[in-house]
């Protein structure tokens, strides 16, 4: 199926580049990402190929440390909310009654709270630690998931051979197995993947703002330690220090955003 869609295997080959750029980055690049190893604010040159920040540090082993650790977490979101979500979706639309109203209920609050701010005061009593931050991000990314599901789920259970399963004393269990499951899953996985872009936004901002872990590498941190540093704009640093993090984080949620909409394009046709 991917090889006959030339987009989504040029999308697909775009990240594929992408992620082989920044392996290079932490396996390869002769430079460290937490030690100085060069001048301070040195522009791209062929030993730092997009420069080095105000300690000295290259940027390019920053950036690349970065991904992995904004790919982490970011999968470790989807995981979460992939369980969450596809369990409160499924049982919302299979079960429905008052089931199916709390459970609604519950996927409304999620979905129209303003979740920055709420994360940004979770952030500061939780604390920076990865795993804070990873729970604040699925607390908040749930809802969209379980919403699918269970209109999906609803949809799928209004179909005559579900009926038809049921008057032929069909379990619960069997129709989900048998019926629900081989087409919820890939609505699922689809969804997931546009939640590691989502979670990688999310975490970012919260490292923008002071509330990740200071010494773990992250594009947030990089953009705010450049933005913070006085008269960035009038000199040439923000074209590697301030930009190389911006376009990394650019293109990397924008391309798990459109291979997931191109998935859900296959599947739902």
């Amino acid at each position: 199926m991917i090889r006959h869609n030339k987009k989504l295997l040029a999308l697909i080959i775009a990240y594929s580049v992408m992620l082989l750029f920044f392996l290079y980055g932490v396996t390869f690049c002769r430079y460290g990402a937490d030690l100085p190893s060069g001048g301070s604010l040195e522009a791209p040159t062929k030993a730092h190929i997009l420069g080095t920040d105000d300690l000295g540090v290259d940027v390019y082993a920053q950036i690349s440390k970065s991904f992995f650790r904004s790919m982490l977490i970011g999968v470790a979101c989807a995981s979460i909310t992939f369980i969450i979500g596809g369990l409160m979706g499924l049982l919302s639309g299979f079960v429905g009654g008052k089931t199916d109203i709390i459970i609604s209920f519950l996927i409304n609050i999620v979905l129209s709270v303003p979740q920055l701010p709420i994360m940004i005061v979770l952030g500061v009593f939780l604390g920076q630690k990865t795993i804070n931050i990873i729970l604040i991000i699925s607390a908040f990314s749930w809802g969209g998931i379980a919403k699918i599901i269970r209109a999906k789920t609803i949809t799928i259970c209004k179909k005559p051979y579900i009926q038809l399963a049921r008057s032929y004393g069909g379990s619960d269990m069997y129709i989900i197995v048998r019926h629900l499951l081989p087409q919820i899953l890939p609505l699922l996985l689809i969804s997931s993947i546009a939640i590691i872009g989502s979670a990688i936004i999310k975490e970012s901002s919260l490292a923008f703002l002071g509330l990740s872990n200071p010494l773990a590498r992250s594009w947030g941190i990089m953009i705010s330690r450049a933005t913070r540093f006085q008269g960035i704009f009038f000199t040439d640093f923000w074209k590697w220090w301030l930009m190389s993090p911006i376009i990394s984080l650019i293109l990397s949620t924008t391309l798990l955003r459109l291979i997931s909409k191109e998935l859900q394009r296959i599947f739902t046709k």
